[in-house]
């Protein structure tokens, strides 16, 4: 239950950092008033200038009209259109679209069910300095979601956000911390200091992995 409360917390988020990338400046203005009027549940107005946002290739646009669709705000639910939309803003590194991709992947929402997706999309999204993607993918090396089990990234992640504020990885951690031996905590407590020596260890866990299948399927 904890997690699909916290997987609802990451698809609800608004963002009104507005991207740029591949979109001109009126399309940027629309994606931003639809964002305002998405959040003050004024979805005609949301649709209107979303749209129109979407079509110029806003990645925040895509997200928000996507969250419209997969709750059935302001027009039918639709989760093949909530996830075509997600797709487009994660293709431009866009971190919710990210999330919200990555969580229909992890339930088989509007897209098949790709566990080695989600965690690849997560990762992305949390190298980017999400807290909820760095949440959930906690969630994923604790339950080895697609990827191994590790416990120590978990706690690690979970650490580091909690230090944040967030109370769902808090509560998180420390359950976890029942479960870990002394040593595997001091090396989960190193990492959650420094992220980057956590993505260059799990980027050396992902080679490893792919050199290992290579070797069985010869």
């Amino acid at each position: 239950m904890m997690l699909n409360r916290k997987f609802l917390v990451a698809l609800l988020s608004i963002s009104f950092a507005v991207t740029a990338l591949h979109a001109d400046i009126n399309s940027s203005v629309n994606a931003q008033e639809g964002a305002i009027s998405f959040y003050h549940e004024n979805y005609l107005e949301a649709y209107k200038y979303l749209s129109k946002a979407s079509q110029a290739g806003d990645p925040s646009a895509h997200y928000h009209l996507g969250l419209m669709y997969l709750n059935g705000r302001g027009v039918p639910t639709n989760y093949q259109e909530a996830a075509r939309l997600f797709t487009l803003a994660a293709g431009k590194n866009h971190a919710d679209g990210q999330i919200a991709l990555g969580v229909l992947s992890i339930e088989g929402i509007g897209v098949p069910q790709n566990f080695k997706r989600a965690a690849h999309l997560l990762t992305l999204a949390a190298k980017q300095n999400n807290q909820n993607a760095q949440a959930i993918l906690g969630w994923i090396y604790k339950y080895g979601v697609g990827v191994r089990e590790n416990k120590i990234v978990a706690y690690a992640l979970w650490n580091y956000v909690a230090a944040k504020g967030d109370e769902w990885a808090r509560i998180n951690r420390n359950y976890l911390l029942l479960e870990m031996s002394e040593e595997e905590l001091y090396k989960a407590q190193d990492l959650s200091m420094n992220l980057g020596l956590l993505w260059n260890a799990l980027e050396r866990t992902s080679t490893n992995s792919q050199k290992q299948t290579k070797k069985k399927k010869r």
